[in-house]
């Protein structure tokens, strides 16, 4: 065992009473505030779900507190247990991050619903943080002390807002609800817990000085502790912007302004001690400086950074097939970082802006690494890489107000070109403008920030712009979709009449092929015509038509009968072809063979009678063709045939939100194509898919498009709820923070000395 490691042991041995003290006083608040949670998330989430705006979001809150009360028992156990297991934890190893995505080998997209949590729990840990900061000041400093002097990162404070907030997180994962459920019970959680956990920090910093650790620690204001954080950085400039930012909110420090400030300091460890150190000796670069390193990295050779292929008769090549296409997009930002920081001195860099100048970076390969954004885009918004650095040397505020104007025209090109570029065909969509937006900024930046805010401008007018002509021509698409619906319907409808009429008794193959085709038609017409449906005189009489001819070849009939229908032919068959050619559009050879027939009922008679062989007397004499017809207008498709896996996942489908993005894999090795769903049927089973243009795509039934996200053809393509860079700068945090439990990096030591009592 190490020095520091028998140091450790013996602090926790000389304060283990008060440590279990501490235990038990934190078990008894979680356990009296989690049952206060539990009784009054199932009255919160009734009320949400009297206000509901659907019966289907309606459903999910009801289904959330069946979900709540029968995992109530094993969620509160979960909770309890990761408390307790902070404490086993404590001076050992780093807890685990709950929240983590289990890939954090490089940047990439984070599912909207991790994020949405993510955000929620940051939120309120940063408000707990910044409430009761005195509180939970001294109590690191005592802890550190127990732990042998060693400084605490927040989320080694036991029973700190970060200790709680995750074992929270870590519990719901034990009932399955949807996302906004959540939400809703982290607002309880913060309601009953957070808000109500200052008794609790002075009563554990009480056990801990009873017991004579750290008996005269001097208060400390968030005011002096923000300085002494900004001191010790060295980060003059970008304190002042962060300052700045947080004076406009109205509680506490922001979200965005305590990420960057997270990302920094987990940045700057990463650098170590002996680079770190050098902080307050460089100050950080000036805008003088910036703009002329900016101007020898212009004038200098440019890195060869595949371009963006000029638009050709046959479309823009398919970036995607290029495997190595991003591998050379992130070298070439590689090295024109390296070109920047060349040309501002790294030896005289401050690490602030040394880290900015990698943040900035990684920002562009989060990018980069985005599966719903096409090449095409990414190589076209990349070339942004080298301005972007030089806006954030500048103005800091970049990172830190998502309404400054390059943050607000980088995460809106980002989602139009997720939207509307169609990589085969630039000239469409939202690309010229991305383009011309892209070249502005290449030639126009200088120093002048306000730039920004005249591209934003004029880009957010083209995206509307865009928007409008997209949603018109989808709008158009639906129309015509369910135009073929209605008449779907309509030739569903008739083909069931027909098929009841022609099941009496067998029938000359001509008779049968007109009704299935010509008079199904007729029909199908009828019904489209008239609101009445089969209740309207014309689909009566069209009905009685049929009946006519059929009744021609009944088997029984009596002679004085055969005789009185037969003379009735030659009218029938006028009434035939007068309502045929009424549609316009008809089979003329199929006519043609049914007025054969009308011209001389009786020799067909008999042929029906002497050659039953050819003809099916058991039923229903279809020829084959009729018969395929029949089969593609009724879906006669059982559900009894659907396995379990189908039928649950049809049922997801069908709640399935317009406007979800899918992303369907061919077999032949084709590249993944993505489209959204436009519009869904649930009377005929129907799905339409249209392109980022709007135009449609592709039109498939439910159950095939169950199969096919079953079979893993189909997958659905989470919607993101939060902007490029919010996104990006989590991920960034989440694996900085990964990479530094992985080292087992604790800091250094904490600041344990007492000042003398007054």
């Amino acid at each position: 065992m190490t020095a520091s490691g028998s140091v450790n042991n013996d602090g926790r041995a000389r304060h283990a009473a008060a440590m279990q003290r501490y235990r038990e006083h934190v078990l008894a608040f979680c356990a009296e505030h989690l049952d206060e949670l539990f009784e009054r998330a199932g009255t919160a989430l009734l009320d949400f779900a009297e206000r509901a705006e659907s019966n289907t979001v309606q459903g999910r809150f009801f289904e959330a507190i069946s979900h709540l009360n029968r995992g109530r028992e094993a969620m509160g156990q979960q909770f309890l247990d990761d408390v307790t297991l902070g404490f086993d934890q404590f001076g050992h190893a780093a807890p685990p991050q709950i929240e983590a995505p289990d890939d954090l080998d490089e940047l990439s997209l984070i599912p909207p619903d991790d994020m949405e949590e993510s955000v929620a729990t940051e939120n309120i840990i940063i408000k707990a943080n910044a409430n009761y900061f005195p509180e939970l000041y001294a109590l690191s400093q005592r802890l550190a002390a127990v732990n042998g002097g060693k400084k605490l990162k927040d989320y080694e404070i036991l029973a700190g807002p970060h200790h709680l907030v995750h074992a929270f997180r870590h519990a719901l994962r034990t009932i399955e609800v949807d996302v906004k459920i959540k939400i809703v019970l982290y607002a309880l959680f913060d309601k009953l817990f957070m808000r109500e956990a200052q008794p609790l920090y002075r009563d554990l910093n009480t056990i801990l000085k009873d017991d004579g650790i750290l008996p005269h620690i001097r208060p400390v204001s968030i005011k002096k502790a923000r300085e002494r954080e900004i001191r010790a950085r060295a980060d003059a400039e970008a304190s002042s912007a962060l300052e700045d930012s947080d004076s406009d909110a109205d509680s506490g420090p922001s979200l965005g302004s305590e990420l960057f400030d997270t990302i920094l300091e987990l940045m700057s460890s990463r650098r170590g001690p002996a680079q770190a150190g050098g902080a307050t000796a460089r100050p950080p670069v000036q805008r003088e400086q910036v703009v002329s390193a900016f101007s020898s990295v212009k004038a200098a050779s440019t890195p060869q950074r595949p371009p963006v292929p000029a638009p050709a008769s046959g479309g823009m090549p398919n970036l995607e097939l290029d495997e190595r296409f991003l591998g050379r997009v992130k070298q070439a930002l590689t090295e024109e970082r390296q070109e920047v920081l060349d040309a501002l001195g790294r030896d005289k860099l401050a690490p602030v802006d040394a880290d900015l100048i990698d943040l900035i970076g990684m920002l562009f390969e989060y990018m980069l690494n985005d599966p719903v954004l096409p090449n095409a885009a990414k190589a076209l918004i990349s070339h942004l890489h080298t301005p972007y650095l030089k806006v954030a040397l500048i103005d800091r505020r970049l990172l830190v107000n998502r309404n400054h104007p390059a943050r607000q025209l980088l995460d809106d090109m980002v989602e139009a070109g997720s939207l509307w570029v169609e990589e085969a065909n630039p000239n469409r969509g939202i690309f010229p403008h991305i383009q011309r937006t892209v070249d502005r900024v290449l030639q126009e930046f200088s120093d002048d920030v306000s730039l920004f805010d005249e591209l934003l401008k004029d880009f957010q007018a083209a995206v509307e712009e865009q928007r409008k002509r997209t949603d018109t021509m989808e709008q158009r698409t639906k129309e015509a979709a369910r135009g073929r619906e209605r008449l779907q319907l309509a030739k569903q409808h008739a083909a069931k009449e027909i098929q009841t009429l022609v099941q009496r008794q067998p029938l000359p193959e001509p008779v049968l092929t007109f009704l299935h085709r010509n008079w199904l038609d007729m029909l199908a017409f009828i019904a489209l015509r008239n609101e009445a449906g089969d209740d309207s005189a014309p689909w009566k009489d069209a009905v009685a038509t049929a009946e006519q001819l059929i009744g021609l070849f009944e088997p029984s009939l009596q002679q004085a009968e055969l005789e009185r229908r037969v003379a009735a032919a030659p009218q029938l068959r006028q009434r035939i072809g007068e309502g045929v050619r009424s549609m316009g559009s008809y089979n003329h050879s199929v006519l043609d063979a049914v007025n054969v027939v009308l011209d001389d009922p009786l020799r067909w008679r008999e042929r029906l009678a002497t050659e039953g062989g050819t003809e099916d007397t058991s039923g229903v004499a279809q020829s084959a063709s009729a018969n395929s017809y029949m089969r593609s207008i009724i879906d006669d498709s059982s559900e009894d045939e659907l396995s379990e896996e189908e039928r649950a996942m049809i049922e997801r489908l069908r709640k399935m939100k317009f406007g979800t993005w899918f992303e369907f894999t061919g077999d032949d090795g084709t590249p993944p194509r993505r489209i959204k769903l436009s519009w869904m049927s649930l009377l005929t089973s129907t799905c339409m898919f249209v392109e980022r243009s709007g135009m449609q795509a592709e039109i498939k039934t439910l159950r095939e498009l169950a199969q096919e996200m079953l079979s893993g053809r189909a997958r659905i393509i989470p919607k993101q709820q939060h902007p490029f860079i919010e996104r990006a700068l989590v991920s960034i945090r989440k694996v900085l923070t990964q990479e530094e439990i992985d080292a087992g990096e604790l800091g250094g030591d904490a600041d344990t000395t007492e000042p003398a009592p007054k």
